[in-house]
């Protein structure tokens, strides 16, 4: 069986018709067709995405054997796509990690209070006293090294929008917190401070909107222009929405 006949089998199996796939995989209809029959194939990257798409591997679709007397030629080339897509996702993982790692030396840099502190006590310090109010109560609560495995460890696993997303939404959400969270009002809120609550909400909502991102790369939508602005635009409003309604929702401060 070759590989157009395993796709169309693939295809069957899950009841799906030749637009679905094309719409799934975003290519044209006429791209499925000309794979089903033999008169091209799917890159790579596609080759992928349909493996993904009927739930099954591109061992299957390939139909590499288990075991046998030398490598084919195909075979040896998934194998090498293989290993290099796994350095790619290795490699967007720490470039994600090392974005978070700036964010965390510029917080020091910036946010650390007046002091006698040591290069060790400057660099690994956790007390919260120690720095800004936001950036001193995400290290005291673990919740930066958190945020970093939430954004670094989908890399792995290619999801780099979402990845991207995420480490953009803490990089933003830090400063947006340290500014517009000083309240007046004092304890009700956090101690006169309403940082983590613009932090968390901007943060979440990148969780929400990556997710939904990946979801448009995955149906081929980011091809067109329309569909990503228009999540630019919702993700933009997004923010603004969530630090208006902490805003508005601070305490005013009452009498002397």
């Amino acid at each position: 069986m070759s590989l157009g006949e395993r796709i169309k089998a693939q295809r069957k199996r899950c009841g799906m018709s030749q637009e679905k796939v094309a719409e799934l995989a975003g290519v044209s209809r006429q791209a499925v067709a000309k794979w089903e029959s033999g008169q091209s194939s799917p890159s790579t990257e596609n080759l992928f995405r349909l493996a993904e798409i009927f739930g099954t591997t591109t061992d299957i679709l390939l139909d590499t054997p288990a075991a046998g007397g030398g490598i084919p030629v195909e075979q040896a080339g998934q194998t090498a796509e293989r290993l290099s897509q796994r350095r790619r996702n290795l490699l967007a993982s720490l470039a994600v990690v090392g974005g978070y790692l700036l964010v965390y030396l510029l917080g020091r840099a910036f946010g650390t209070a007046p002091g006698s502190y040591s290069l060790t006590g400057w660099l690994l310090g956790d007390d919260p006293r120690q720095f800004s109010y936001l950036y001193g109560w995400l290290l005291h609560q673990r919740l930066f090294w958190i945020a970093l495995l939430l954004s670094a460890l989908p890399c792995l696993w290619g999801k780099y929008r979402f990845s991207a997303v995420t480490t953009a939404a803490f990089a933003l959400g830090l400063p947006l917190g340290e500014l517009l969270g000083p309240n007046p009002a004092g304890a009700p809120w956090g101690h006169g401070h309403d940082g983590w609550a613009i932090w968390g909400g901007v943060f979440l909502y990148s969780i929400v909107m990556g997710i939904a991102l990946e979801g448009l790369f995955r149906r081929g939508l980011l091809r067109k222009g329309r569909p990503l602005w228009l999540w630019c635009i919702l993700f933009v409003l997004g923010i603004a929405a969530i630090i208006l309604l902490i805003k508005l929702g601070t305490p005013v401060p009452t009498g002397a």
